[in-house]
Order: structure tokens, then C-alpha cells, then sequence
């Protein structure tokens, strides 16, 4: 049990330390992304969250807005 403890904390230390390499703009990106994707992943995939249906196009279209600044953070798309 102890040896499952130190590496799962070695583990979050080293992800720590790559997310702290990123740029303040780059973690934002990813974040925002996340959250974006959370919300919207439970209203859709839970019938007692509204379901499919009740996604706002608003909400979509935060999405790609948030989507647009992680391809551009990470220079997704190789231009």
C-alpha cells in the first residue's frame, strides 16, 4: 500500500510541475476548456441534468470560443 502512495504522489508532483511549465495563458486555455467541457458534458449526458436538449447555444459557443484559444495556445492546428 505504501509503494502505491509514493508513486501515485510522485505522479502529482510531476504533473504539477509540467502544468507549471505552461505559459499563464496556456493554463488558462486548458482550464477554461475544462471547465467548459464539464458543464456541458453533464447537462448533456444526465436526463435529470436536462439532457441533450438543454445545451444552450450559448454555452456551444463558449465552447468553440474556448476551443479557438486552446488551438491557438498550443498551436494546434501547425500554423
Amino acid at each position: 500500500m505504501a509503494y502505491w502512495e509514493k508513486i501515485r504522489k510522485k505522479e502529482r508532483i510531476e504533473r504539477k510541475v509540467r502544468i507549471d511549465r505552461l505559459s499563464k495563458e496556456q493554463r488558462e486555455a486548458v482550464i477554461k476548456v475544462h471547465e467548459l467541457l464539464d458543464s456541458i458534458l453533464d447537462t448533456a449526458l444526465y436526463p435529470d441534468m436536462g439532457g441533450i436538449a438543454a445545451v444552450s447555444a450559448y454555452e456551444l459557443q463558449e465552447l468553440s470560443h474556448a476551443n479557438d484559444t486552446l488551438q491557438f495556445q498550443f498551436n494546434l492546428k501547425g500554423e
